[in-house]
C-alpha cells in the first residue's frame, strides 16, 4: 500500500511559525534552490525587478498590430521602423529615438522648402500610423507633441508649422495628409526612419 506524503513549507523565526504553504510548486522550487540545483526555475518573471516586469508585459501589449503594412508603405523593414519609431496602440503611439531624430535634422535644412518642422515629423508619422492600425481617432496637435516630448522636444511654433505644411492638413479639429501630396508625406516619413534625405518632390 503506498502513502502519499502531503508537503509543507514552513518560514519560521526561531520556533514561530510565520508562514506556510502546501502549494506544490512552491515547495519544489524550494526544495531545487536549497539542493543547489537551479535556484528558482519557471520563475524568471517573478525574479525580475518589478519596473522591468511591467515593461516587459507593456512591450507585448503595446507592440503595435499593423507595423508590417506601415514599413511596407515607407520600403523599409519593420525592424528598422520598430528602431526609430516604436508604434504601439496607446498614447503617445509613437516613441521616437534620440539617433535617428539627430540624423534626420543633420539630413534636413533647417529653413526653406525641403525643411520640415518637429511638428511637421510628428505629425505625419502619427497620421500614417493611425491608417495602418486602423485606429480611428483623429490625431491631434496634442497628440504630435507628445510624441516630440518622447525625445525631450517640444515644437513651439506648433500652429506655423501645420499652417506652413504642404503635406498636412487641419481638418475636424485633427491632422491630415494632404492626399495630393501623399508622397511627400511618405518621403518625410522614410527619410526619419531610414536615415536618408527626403529630397525635394
Amino acid at each position: 500500500m503506498t502513502v502519499k506524503a502531503k508537503l509543507k513549507i514552513q518560514l519560521l523565526a526561531d520556533s514561530v511559525t510565520v508562514a506556510e504553504s502546501e502549494d506544490e510548486h512552491l515547495w519544489r522550487n524550494v526544495l531545487s534552490a536549497i539542493q543547489g540545483v537551479g535556484g528558482l526555475p519557471a520563475q524568471e518573471e517573478q525574479e525580475l525587478p518589478r519596473n522591468d516586469k511591467h515593461d516587459v508585459r507593456k512591450k507585448h501589449k503595446r507592440k503595435g498590430a499593423g507595423a508590417s503594412g506601415f514599413a511596407a508603405e515607407l520600403n523599409v523593414s519593420v525592424d528598422e521602423l520598430e528602431g526609430a519609431c516604436t508604434p504601439i496602440n496607446e498614447p503617445p503611439y509613437i516613441h521616437l529615438d534620440e539617433k535617428s531624430w539627430e540624423e534626420f535634422k543633420k539630413n534636413t535644412p533647417t529653413r526653406g522648402s525641403n525643411s520640415v518642422a518637429p511638428l511637421q515629423l510628428a505629425g505625419t508619422l502619427l497620421c500614417l500610423w493611425f491608417k495602418h492600425a486602423g485606429n480611428e481617432k483623429i490625431p491631434t496637435t496634442s497628440d504630435a507633441q507628445a510624441i516630440l516630448e518622447t525625445i525631450g522636444e517640444r515644437d513651439k511654433n506648433a500652429s506655423r508649422s501645420i499652417k506652413n505644411c504642404e503635406w498636412l492638413q487641419k481638418r475636424m479639429g485633427g491632422l491630415r495628409i494632404n492626399a495630393a501630396k501623399h508622397s511627400r508625406a511618405i518621403a518625410i516619413a522614410k527619410s526619419y526612419v531610414a536615415g536618408v534625405s527626403a529630397g525635394t518632390e
